[in-house]
C-alpha cells in the first residue's frame, strides 16, 4: 500500500467502491487518455487498472481506500506527483 485515504462520503467499502467505480469508467479513463485495462472484483472490493508501465489498485476497506502504484522504470521519479493526484480524487468522492 502506498496510500490509505478515509471515507468521507461513503459509509462502508461497498457504498465508497460504487462511488469509484462510477467515476473511474466515467470521467477519469477518457480524461487522462491513457490505453488502460480496468478489473472489477465486486466481492473482494477491489479495482485494478493496468496498461503500458503501471498497474494501479484500489482496495476498498470498513473505511478507508487503499492504493498500490507499480510504475515502471520509465515513469517512477512521477510517482509521487501521481499518488497525489489519485488521492486527491478519491478524497474528493468517496
Amino acid at each position: 500500500m502506498d496510500v490509505k485515504v478515509p471515507y468521507k462520503n461513503a459509509t462502508n467499502a461497498g457504498e465508497a467502491y460504487d462511488i469509484a467505480k462510477a467515476q473511474i469508467t466515467g470521467d477519469y479513463v477518457n480524461k487522462f487518455q491513457v490505453k488502460t485495462d480496468l478489473t472489477y472484483d465486486d466481492a473482494g472490493k477491489q479495482i485494478v487498472a493496468s496498461g503500458k508501465g503501471f498497474t494501479l489498485t484500489l482496495s476498498f476497506g470498513d473505511s478507508a481506500c487503499e492504493v498500490k502504484l507499480e510504475l515502471g522504470f520509465l515513469y517512477k521519479p512521477l510517482k509521487g506527483k501521481i499518488l497525489e493526484t489519485i488521492e486527491n480524487k478519491v478524497k474528493k468522492h468517496v
